[in-house]
Formats: structure tokens, C-alpha cells, sequence
């Protein structure tokens, strides 16, 4: 085997050689430790979650409505609807799927409900995700009851959520939050409607 390298030392010390032999090793090394590295990411998750108790997971979530823009809208139209943006906090040190949201939240006295499954939905660890969206149906008697209400009322919402962990399911639930005020669309259109009616 030495012989060989010796009579090979031309080509192997020429540029091409040495360029040949660097792109072997980056690639081996890439295919070797990437896969390894996921994989051992991926059973330390396994093993920091199971060992964690749900309280501690929880307290290192938030979910709460995105900050900006119009994160919680009503639609008042003839299919009526509730519409949340969500953000997702999560500081645990693996990844968390979020499998099934409720939302429910009182407006001038009326509780409704937006429930919904998400698929695919994650909070990567150490990270935020600021485009969870959560709709769902509401009845008319309750979009009635919104558009017949007289002063702009301010909400309490309240988030619960079932969320996976790589080995196990738990369950969230946020702190209310209160003084939310909904964007109402076309609330003027089934105001109206219910005048004429």
C-alpha cells in the first residue's frame, strides 16, 4: 500500500489531486456526521422530553395572539366566521407539534368557540412561529348578536392546545387574555340585513 503512495505521489500532490481527495473527505464527513447529528438531535429530544415533566414544558411555551396587524377578525358576512393569528413560543430545547387548537372568547356576554386541527403545524425548539392561523364557523344567531351590539366591546380570549412532544401529548392552556378587540367585517352589511328583516 506504502509503494503505492509512493508511486503515486505525482498525482496525488498535483492540484487536481488534492482537489479530488478535499472534495472526498467534505463529502464523507458531511454524509457521516449530518446524519448522525440529526439522528442524535433526535434522540435527545426523545430523551429530555420523557424526563420532563409537563408543567416544565409547558412553562417554557407561550401561545398568544401575533402582536401586529389584525389578529383576531369576525366576519360577519352570510358564511360568519372567526379568524385568529397566533404566536408560538417555544424555549424547550426540542421540537413541538401543535395538533389541536380552541380558542374561546366572550363578546358582550356571548362565549363562542373557534376550535381547529392543525396539521403539520410545529414550534421548532428554541424558536418563535408567528403564522399560526386558527379560523372557524360561528352560528348566526351569534354573528346577530355581534352585529346587533351597540358599543365596541373588548373580549376575553383564552387558548387551550394538545400539543406533541417527541414522546409524548400534553396539553396547554394560557392565561386570559383580556381588553382584546376584534376586527369585525361586514358588520355594518348584517346590520342592515337584520333591519330589513
Amino acid at each position: 500500500m506504502l509503494e503505492w503512495f509512493i508511486e503515486q505521489k505525482d498525482w496525488i500532490f498535483s492540484g487536481i489531486g488534492i482537489v479530488i481527495i478535499s472534495l472526498s473527505i467534505t463529502f464523507i464527513k458531511k454524509m457521516k456526521f449530518s446524519s448522525l447529528g440529526n439522528f442524535m438531535s433526535r434522540v435527545y429530544g426523545v430523551f429530555i422530553s420523557f424526563f420532563r415533566s409537563d408543567e416544565d414544558i409547558t412553562k417554557n411555551i407561550n401561545i398568544d395572539l401575533r402582536p401586529r396587524n389584525s389578529p383576531f377578525e369576525i366576519y360577519l358576512d352570510d358564511l360568519p366566521k372567526s379568524k385568529f393569528w397566533l404566536r408560538g413560543l417555544n424555549f424547550n430545547p426540542f421540537e413541538i407539534s401543535i395538533k389541536h387548537i380552541t380558542i374561546e372568547y366572550s363578546y358582550g356576554g356571548m362565549t363562542a368557540k373557534c376550535s381547529s386541527f392543525l396539521h403539520g403545524c410545529t414550534l421548532p425548539k428554541l424558536s418563535i412561529n408567528d403564522v399560526i392561523l386558527v379560523d372557524d364557523g360561528i352560528s348566526s344567531e351569534q354573528a346577530d348578536y355581534i352585529a346587533g351590539f351597540q358599543d365596541e366591546s373588548r373580549c376575553t380570549v383564552i387558548i387551550k392546545a394538545v400539543l406533541k412532544t417527541p414522546s409524548k401529548e400534553i396539553s396547554y392552556e394560557s392565561n386570559y387574555l383580556e381588553g382584546i378587540s376584534p376586527a369585525l367585517i361586514n358588520k355594518k352589511l348584517r346590520s342592515e340585513k337584520m333591519l330589513t328583516n
